[in-house]
């Protein structure tokens, strides 16, 4: 992305996955959603795709989301001006019983956004989040694979995470980050992965956590072999 005609210095970018709708929710609920998601990045929307069909101006877009109902949408991509994805939307497995399925929530913020990042997990929260986090990112990574931007890129599930579940409603944890939302489920698997809180640790999910300097460096102290699940500064 180039602000001003200059590349990048950085990026920050809020993950979550969340179960916001019922197999039966009505047209219009979804966009609703999205659109509170954009609104939070500040980027423009310019054009995007539903279910990795062709691209289309953001008009014809949101024409598009208005008459679909939350189940028929398995995938979704907003670009801005410069071609980078701002906003995107995953499905994840299917509904069981009462546990509607997930979708994979990515919102490209700007640098030093802290209390917009705040903001929109807050939001997200009220629609049944169960895992969620934000961080910041240098100018050589891909902000939606997370990954350096030279690095060849290979799907292996969450085989890398801190709590490798597969289903992110068993508790899966990525690793801890300068924002951070764990469900009840997430912290007891969290407790049990080795990896050591400090006592000012949230001991209740669903609530928001952006640990302090003080925090931060009791983390470090206290997990040395668990360094690369400790996400603190600009990757």
């Amino acid at each position: 992305m180039m602000f001003f005609g200059r590349k990048r210095a950085s990026v920050t970018l809020v993950r979550a996955w969340c179960s916001p709708f019922g197999e039966d929710g009505p047209a219009g609920e979804l966009l609703a959603l999205i659109d509170q998601v954009l609104a939070a990045t500040s980027f423009q929307p310019v054009e995007g795709s539903i279910n990795h069909g062709y691209t289309q101006q953001m008009s014809s877009l949101r024409r598009a989301l208005a008459k679909m109902k939350p189940v028929q949408l398995d995938a979704l991509t907003v670009r801005d001006e410069s071609d980078e994805v701002i906003c995107s939307f995953e499905a994840e497995g299917a509904s069981v019983g009462e546990r509607a399925r997930v979708f994979e929530i990515f919102a490209l913020m700007p640098p030093a956004s802290d209390a917009a990042q705040d903001r929109l997990l807050r939001l997200l929260l009220q629609y049944r989040m169960h895992y969620g986090y934000a961080r910041a990112l240098g100018p050589d990574f891909n902000p939606v694979s997370e990954t350096a931007i030279q690095q060849l890129v290979v799907d292996g599930g969450r085989a890398d995470w801190l709590v490798p579940e597969m289903d992110v409603r068993a508790g899966a944890v990525r690793g801890l980050y300068p924002v951070n939302v764990f469900s009840a489920i997430g912290l007891a698997r969290l407790a049990g992965s080795g990896l050591r809180l400090p006592a000012s640790a949230p001991a209740i999910g669903e609530q928001l956590w952006r640990p302090s300097v003080i925090e931060r460096s009791e983390l470090l102290r206290l997990n040395p072999n668990y360094r690369g699940y400790l996400h603190f500064g600009d990757a």
